[in-house]
């Protein structure tokens, strides 16, 4: 057994995922009214973004181009479902723009719905409604109603320009989530310093930060972070294309690993990106010279923290362990 048969046996979650970035570029190609090539130049290892905006517009590209009906959020779905499960993805929390949804005149109860529909029975799923730090205004109490009262939706995520705006706004719906007993994360230290992370930590009271790349050189936030458990949703490749960091090769995510932080792995936006799960492990081996023992400790981290049954969950952590004995028997 080779590392990249380790890799394709090894039972994964993807939890940090967006749905908008997640769309098959074929998908976007028949869809869009442009002239498109076979494949975005993006996708070069060499490439950066001019800054954050400069990924949004291209991120919006897809997203306005695709979902432009209901039927297209359950078409989307099923595709990257069945992508995921190729890769041997056992479980995957998926987020959708909660404002773009509702720009088409979707009820966040429906985009929830048919995006559920979509999951395949092999394929734990928690459907997340994704709000955006630069619209706190658009929050009103009503649509938080909506968004809470969804009954296919299992969580809620900050995202956005995090230069754009802190987490305040959205602390009441966070507070009213959590005792419902939804999910919730945020991203934090992607585009922003440590104070950030901080920040998003008190005001939100979550557990989970999606990226938290720039704790690295903070040793207080890295000692609160590891005795909080809190869990980094790291994406390696994301960070290096919005020069978050230089390169895959310099990426601090082993050294919040040593830090005995909670990491796990993820694409975030794997359309934009270019790398899919099992290439963002492979990417750790080959530049970062990951162990089979270290690729499997991520998987382990995310399956820890996975809203799925306790017997589901041992299954695959048993499973994970088989195949790491495996490869030493090898």
């Amino acid at each position: 057994m080779d590392i990249v048969q380790f890799i394709q046996a090894l039972p994964k979650a993807e939890v940090h995922l967006h749905l908008e970035g997640a769309l098959p570029w074929k998908m976007v190609r028949a869809y869009t009214q442009e002239a498109l090539p076979a494949e975005p130049v993006w996708w070069r290892d060499e490439f950066r973004f001019d800054n954050f905006r400069h990924f949004i517009s291209e991120l919006a590209l897809c997203g306005r181009s695709v979902l432009c009906t209901l039927d297209a959020y359950r078409e989307a779905a099923t595709v990257i479902f069945q992508q995921l499960l190729a890769q041997n993805v056992r479980y995957v929390e998926i987020s959708f723009a909660v404002s773009l949804a509702t720009q088409h005149n979707f009820e966040v109860a429906d985009v929830a719905a048919v995006i559920r529909e979509a999951v395949p029975p092999e394929l734990t799923v928690c459907v997340i409604g994704g709000l955006s730090r630069e619209y706190p205004d658009w929050l009103t109490d009503e649509r938080m109603a909506a968004i809470l009262n969804a009954p296919a939706l299992d969580g809620l995520d900050l995202h956005g320009d995090e230069t754009q705006g802190g987490p305040a706004p959205f602390a009441r719906i966070f507070c009213r989530a959590q005792k419902i007993g939804l999910l919730t994360k945020a991203h934090a230290g992607e585009l922003c310093g440590p104070q950030s992370i901080k920040d998003t930590l008190k005001v939100l009271q979550v557990k989970r930060i999606e990226h938290g790349t720039t704790a690295e050189h903070n040793p207080a936030l890295l000692a609160q972070l590891a005795a909080e458990n809190i869990t980094l949703d790291m994406c390696p490749w994301s960070n290096v294309k919005l020069r978050v960091v230089g390169s895959i090769g310099s990426h601090p995510i082993r050294y919040f690993l040593q830090q005995g932080i909670r990491v796990t792995l993820s694409t975030d936006d794997p359309t934009i990106f270019g790398y899919s799960l099992s290439e963002e492990l492979l990417s750790l081996v080959e530049r970062l010279h990951f162990t089979p023992a270290e690729l499997a400790q991520l998987q382990i981290n995310a399956f820890r923290v996975a809203r799925m049954s306790i017997e589901k969950k041992n299954t695959i952590l048993a499973e994970i362990d088989a195949l790491l004995a495996k490869w030493v028997r090898e």
